[in-house]
Formats: structure tokens, sequence, C-alpha cells
């Protein structure tokens, strides 16, 4: 298997991952021989009155052929079992997995078996704010030049990239995120959903790349959370962090995102609405409603544990 891998390693291409997505999505625009039929696709977008737009929009930064290239490799780990701690009574019937080891290699091993199956996923990357401790510590295991032929990179931008080995640059840090990015758009289920913790030091760019991989139009929202409190701030306060929100597909996702606490609050407000027109008396209805409550919390779920 490593071998069959390393031999597919060594000839792949950054254009390869999206070549494949591409096959699955739309076989029609492939020849027999694997050639892409540009002028049948540019048929079809002038049929369908489609506007082709020459922007010319997007993120660049150092390494990112070499970032393409590296979502196009396969893995050359293996996945081994831990027997001693499977076999425990406390985790023998579990259904949870969980890998221990670099995440870039966890996530093309669980392509393998969860390609566009999972709901949803939560990353908390490093923030690279340049005190928690993340640097690009990818070797490559390339010279400068070995990238020149297989990316075909010139010298100087090839040696540039080798140079990011152990850096805290956005280019280092973008090019750590980006292949991740795309192999967890590859787990997700079509009405999938993706949440992507990040704070002021890269939120401006991890924007800008999650627009290139899930689509500017999958975009759902961004969540600004407070964290922390600053009582002596030399000029603004920061007290907050993001979570970017965007979905595989926007057109699949549930339109109504609700939990089973919003289901309680709804059946709370409508057995409130019954009791009101049956106790004319505010002191009579306070008595009949904390009697249901307390005849039905064990139904009530956590609202029904957080209530007092």
């Amino acid at each position: 298997m490593i071998r069959d891998a390393h031999e597919v390693n060594a000839a792949a291409t950054p254009a390869d991952f999206e070549l494949a997505r591409l096959r699955a999505a739309l076989p029609e625009f492939f020849d027999k021989d694997g050639g892409f039929m540009l002028d049948r696709l540019e048929e079809t977008l002038r049929d369908g009155d489609v506007n082709l737009t020459r922007e010319g929009y997007e993120l660049k930064f150092l390494g990112k052929s070499y970032a393409k290239y590296l979502t196009s490799t396969k893995t050359e780990t293996v996945v081994v079992p831990d027997v001693e701690h499977n076999s425990a009574d406390a985790n023998s019937d579990s259904q949870n997995l969980y890998i221990v080891g670099d995440n870039l290699d966890a996530l093309k091993h669980l392509i393998g078996s969860y390609s566009s199956r999972v709901k949803a996923i939560y990353i908390d990357p490093p923030y690279n704010t340049g005190k928690d401790g993340f640097v690009y510590n990818d070797d490559f295991g390339f010279s400068a030049a070995d990238l020149v032929k297989k990316i075909g990179l010139d010298e100087d931008e090839a040696r540039r990239v080798t140079d990011l080995h152990g850096k805290s640059s956005h280019s280092a840090w973008l090019t750590f995120m980006y292949p991740r990015l795309e192999l967890a758009k590859g787990l997700l289920a079509d009405e999938g959903v993706i949440f992507v913790s990040v704070d002021d030091n890269e939120q401006a760019n991890v924007r800008l790349l999650c627009d290139e991989v899930f689509g500017e139009g999958n975009w759902l929202g961004t969540l600004v959370w407070k964290n922390a409190t600053d009582n002596n701030p030399s000029q603004i306060a920061i007290e907050h962090e993001y979570v970017l929100v965007y979905a595989k597909s926007r057109d699949e996702s549930a339109p109504v995102w609700r939990s089973s606490v919003s289901a309680t609050k709804d059946l709370l407000v409508s057995v409130g609405a019954e009791l009101a027109a049956e106790h004319a008396d505010q002191a009579d209805l306070q008595k009949a409603y904390t009697a249901w409550f307390r005849e039905n919390k064990w139904q009530l779920g956590q609202l029904g544990l957080m209530h007092v």
C-alpha cells in the first residue's frame, strides 16, 4: 500500500486533486483518454447564457502551488489501532474514531472511508499569533531543483518555498491551511458545513482562502464571540475571536438550523399559551406551569437541566 502511494506521489502534480474532483462531477466533459474537452464546456455555458467573468481576483501566496501538490499526494503512513485502548471496557462499544498523528495524513486516511459523508467539521488551527508556537514544519523532502521539476516553479520561487520551513509568515500559515481545507471539503456531505476558528491575525486571509476552496456563495456567516476582557487596552481592546461557517453546498444545507433546545423552547411556549387560556389569574397560571414543568422536565433535555 505504501509502495503504491509512493509511486502515485512520484507522478503527482498540483492539479491532480482538482482534476479528480472535476472528473467525478463532470465526466461528460472528459474523453476516453482523460483529456478535458474545454470546447464542449464553453458551448454548454454559452447555450445556458452563463455570464463568464475574467476578473482575475484571487488569493496569491508563496507556497500555493506546493500546497496544491500536497493536496494531490497520497499519505505514505499507516493507521495502527491502539488495541489496549480499544479493548478497555469503557471503549469496547464506542462508535468514535480518534486518530493521533499529523492531521494532514489523518485527513487523507479519512477520505478513503468517509468521502462526502461528514455532516459537520470543526477545526481550531493555530492562530499564528507569534506566541502560539506555530511554525511551518514540513521538511519538504525535496530540493529547490525538485520543485522546479515537479511543480514547474522557477528556481528563485522554488528556493523561497523551501525556505518556508520553520517560518510563521502568512504564506507559511496559508500553505499549511490550504491542503487541510481542501481535504476537509472532500469529507463533507452535500448538506455538510464546516466551522473554522480564527482570530484577527489570519481572519482576513482565511476568509479569502475559504472563499476559494468552498466558494464565496457557500459562506453562511461569521460568528463573533467574546473570549476575554481587556481592562487595560493600549489602543483598542481586542476581546473577540471568529468562527467562519461555510457550507459544502448552500442549496443543500438545511435552510433553518434548529437544535433540540430550540424545539424545547417551542414546546414551552406552546404549553404556556394553552395554560394561559385556562388560567386567567397570574398566580394560578404560575402554579399550573410549574406543576407541568416538574412532571415533564425529563423530556426537556438540556433546557430541563438548566431550569432553576
